[in-house]
């Protein structure tokens, strides 16, 4: 039966136009691949302990949305979260290091995500659009922000009313010593900061990664 349909496809010109069309969905396929693919052993590496698809899912991020990364540095994630928000969402990369967005901007444009702009902020002011935001997304950059009360407080109106903010961030050893942040840290920071803490997803628990999940408090 299938060398018969072969026959009449071949016969009809469609075998033609079916084989066109499944090299260009290859091809497309290789070239999204290739737009995602981390570009150094060590972006590898951290993909593994932090993987994007299942973080994305945690933090609630789907087609459409508006979000923006502080410390999004040389785009490891943001390539990820462009993908996911998709031609009708918009993605901030927000970076103090120009030579960092840079770097972003150009692998954004070699993967074609358009819905991608970058933003060079400060030490203590990201410089995100007010009220534009659905999500605002911080992942392994935290320990590093020198006030990250007066810099969240400074992105907190560049949220939604409804907006959250997801926090995904390496927890110190029981000693208190090693990259990271006390979960204890991390939500009174973020309470003086002017945000709730709804919950704390420890799927990545093994990988000393702990996911916050705030809401805006009303002020």
């Amino acid at each position: 039966m299938t060398r018969t349909i072969g026959k009449r496809l071949k016969k009809s010109g469609l075998w033609t136009l079916a084989c066109v069309w499944l090299l260009i969905g290859t091809a497309l396929s290789q070239v999204e691949k290739s737009s995602l693919a981390p570009e150094d052993a060590n972006e590898a590496r951290l993909n593994r302990l932090q993987p994007p698809d299942k973080v994305m899912d945690i933090i609630g991020l789907s087609a459409g949305m508006t979000i923006a990364e502080i410390g999004a540095g040389r785009g490891r994630y943001v390539v990820h979260l462009a993908d996911r928000a998709g031609p009708g969402g918009k993605v901030y990369a927000e970076d103090i290091n120009g030579d960092f967005l840079r770097h972003l901007g150009e692998r954004c444009r070699r993967g074609g995500f358009i819905n991608v702009e970058t933003i060079l902020g400060d030490l203590t002011d990201p410089k995100l659009p007010p009220g534009a935001l659905d999500l605002i997304f911080v992942i392994s950059s935290y320990h590093h922000f020198s006030d990250p009360v007066t810099l969240m407080r400074n992105a907190r109106p560049s949220l939604k009313p409804a907006g959250r903010l997801a926090i995904a961030e390496w927890v110190t050893g029981k000693d208190g010593h090693g990259e990271g942040t006390s979960p204890e840290t991390m939500t009174a920071q973020m309470e003086s900061a002017g945000f709730i803490l709804e919950r704390i997803d420890k799927s990545f628990e093994d990988n000393r990664l702990y996911i916050y999940l705030f809401r805006l408090r009303s002020l």
